[in-house]
């Protein structure tokens, strides 16, 4: 077996390292030679550093997103629980905005009308006694609910009390075809009753044949003894179409409801005797009607012809 001569790897070694200080020795000085070796190694060097670019960024970069694959996909799942979240608690705020103003608005119509009154949210609609339109309510005899009593929103008459457990009761809405109400138009005190249809319009008869009714007269709840089921002066719609059919001894028309009944969450029952009437104090600003725009035409007139050039014509 050949032994390696350890005297030429020895001087080899000592070579290279003796060509390396001259190498940094003349670029430090920044000599000609050493510029133009630098230039010319580049110049060698970058079409391989290339080559082997071309072939190794993509199989490195494939290796780190490999390596990545499980946390990246831990972090979307990360992210898509945030983002649930942050969606339910956008969900419970909106939700708890409309109840704030629907209970702001019930409360602000139940002491200008200085109704004793009982706040409910709504929590489900429909009922199993076999009524079609009901709503059932979170307070009950507990609550010092009972029986016809009235019950109403930020907008006005929502409907009355039909059945009472001890947490909970249940509300005839006043869109139900079972559902009957006295009532008082505004201004004039002519009275009438609304009827449910089971649509969004209630039914209006005035027993009056003789009185004046159009489109866009309000009206109000009339009130009951002892003010049950009815209390006075809860606004309850405006008229939107009148019939116009003569020789009846009543007046009918259609009424639309100040309150949406779709869309109640917050609602009030109101559980003691009002004192006083309101009247039409708790009617919403009646709307302005929109003013007509008048067109001004201005009429310029033909300049009449001189004396003397009628003259020279006749002439």
């Amino acid at each position: 077996m050949a032994v390696p001569d350890k005297s030429r790897s020895r001087f080899f070694l000592i070579a290279l390292l003796v060509t390396a200080l001259i190498i940094v020795t003349l670029d430090l000085r920044g000599s000609v030679p050493g510029q133009t070796f630098r230039g010319v190694t580049k110049s060698v060097l970058a079409p391989i550093q290339s080559f082997f670019r071309f072939f190794y960024d993509p199989v490195s970069n494939f290796v780190s997103d490999a390596a990545n694959l499980g946390r990246t996909s831990q972090k979307i799942e990360e992210l898509e629980a945030k983002n649930a979240q942050l969606e339910e608690r956008l969900s419970r705020f909106n939700v708890l905005s409309r109840e704030v103003k629907q209970l702001k608005e019930v409360l602000d119509l139940a002491g200008a009308g200085r109704y004793k009154s009982v706040p409910a949210r709504v929590i489900s609609a429909g009922s199993a006694a076999g009524f079609s339109r009901t709503v059932e309510l979170d307070i009950g005899a507990r609550d010092g609910v009972s029986t016809d009593m009235t019950v109403i929103a930020g907008a006005g008459l929502v409907g009355r009390v039909i059945s009472v457990s001890a947490d909970t009761c249940i509300a005839l809405l006043l869109d139900d075809e079972t559902f009957k109400a006295g009532i008082r138009m505004e201004g004039s005190g002519i009275l009438g009753v609304v009827t449910g249809t089971g649509n969004d319009e209630l039914s209006l008869t005035l027993f009056d044949s003789a009185s004046t009714l159009k489109v866009g007269d309000r009206l109000v709840a009339r009130g009951s003894s002892e003010s049950r089921p009815f209390v006075p002066g809860v606004p309850v719609g405006t008229v939107v179409a009148v019939d116009q059919n003569s020789g009846t001894l009543t007046k009918t028309a259609l009424v639309k409801p100040f309150v949406r009944l779709n869309s109640l969450e917050v609602v009030a029952v109101v559980t003691g005797k009002v004192r006083v009437n309101p009247r039409d104090a708790l009617l919403p600003p009646a709307p302005r009607p929109t003013p007509t725009p008048t067109v001004t035409v201005y009429i310029t007139p033909s300049p009449e012809p001189s004396p003397t050039k009628s003259k020279k014509v006749n002439q």
